[in-house]
């Protein structure tokens, strides 16, 4: 079970690297599709009875929404390792990087929340570089909490009573 944990944190982080780069880009090509709308002589913005129509949502500030929901599902699951590998695991070291891991997700998760409150001030394109170094990081923390996984099973598994009235024994067979 704390193998599995690990494995799927991994599994989400490249996902998730996925996810950013397709969202970073999309909301690229809307922010850009909606200036040169805006710029061209037919917009909605030359007749004076657009005032009101410049209050619609955009695409991009919908997909910057859509994005950042997302990304609060991934957030989440990290939290969750996280907090399960401090539980767990009971290495000096992954206590440690999953205190830092529990740190940076409380301020991924704050940024996170900014952006789909008032996706129009903070765009996904804008932010994903800061994405895409959570989720490295994240990675390399993961790496870790999976080996650190295995040295505690090592360590503890030999200094563990063996049960000898166990009725499937490996060796018994």
């Amino acid at each position: 079970m704390k193998q599995a944990v690990n494995i799927v944190g991994l599994a989400f982080t490249l996902i998730f690297t996925i996810v950013i780069f397709y969202y970073a880009e999309e909301v690229s090509d809307a922010r850009l599709d909606s200036l040169f709308s805006s710029m061209s002589s037919y917009s909605s913005y030359s007749s004076p009875y657009s005032y009101y129509s410049s209050f619609e949502s955009n695409l991009d500030d919908d997909l910057t929404e859509e994005a950042g929901w997302i990304s609060l599902i991934f957030i989440s699951y990290f939290v969750f390792q996280f907090i399960f590998n401090l539980i767990k695991v009971r290495t000096k070291t992954n206590k440690i990087i999953s205190i830092i891991g529990i740190s940076l997700s409380g301020i991924w998760l704050i940024w996170d929340f900014l952006m789909i409150s008032s996706p129009g001030a903070l765009s996904f394109d804008e932010i994903a570089p800061g994405f895409l170094f959570y989720t490295m990081t994240v990675i390399a923390f993961s790496i870790i909490g999976l080996v650190h996984v295995g040295v505690y099973n090592r360590k503890y598994a030999a200094s563990a009573p063996v049960n000898t009235n166990h009725p499937h024994d490996v060796l018994d067979v």
